[in-house]
């Protein structure tokens, strides 16, 4: 995926969404998705991080990363996207490459994040 089109699937999946809403969404995806593949599980730990920051209240989170965050989030809880995630070995991977351009697209605020918190543990929840 290009970066432009990344762009607009952020876009297209962002909303608004009431925090409770996007837990339950959240974890009822988590536990419906098996770590088989060294990308899956790289994409739960990418995800766990998002969440974790999008819902630690000693953080300012810039409203741009904030944005991405919920959007990446709410991509991933989509079964049906880009790539369907019920197809075996692949239907992830959209997800996956999206949450990797996220990530990379806000490394400055994730180091500052990490930088604030004192004890952080990848695998959170």
């Amino acid at each position: 995926m290009q970066d432009s089109k990344k762009e607009k699937i952020l876009k297209k999946y962002y909303r608004e969404v009431k925090m409770e809403d996007l837990r339950r969404a959240f974890f009822d995806k988590l536990s419906s998705v098996p770590p088989t593949m060294e990308y899956v599980r790289n994409l739960i730990l990418d995800v766990k991080l998002f969440f974790r920051m999008l819902s630690d209240p000693n953080f300012d989170l810039r409203e741009e990363t904030r944005r991405d965050f919920v959007a990446v989030l709410l991509y991933f809880i989509e079964s049906r996207d880009a790539i369907p995630d019920w197809i075996p070995m692949l239907g992830l991977w959209d997800d996956y490459k999206l949450a990797r351009y996220v990530k990379q697209k806000h490394s400055q605020e994730i180091e500052r994040y990490f930088a604030q918190v004192r004890h952080f543990v990848a695998n959170y929840f």
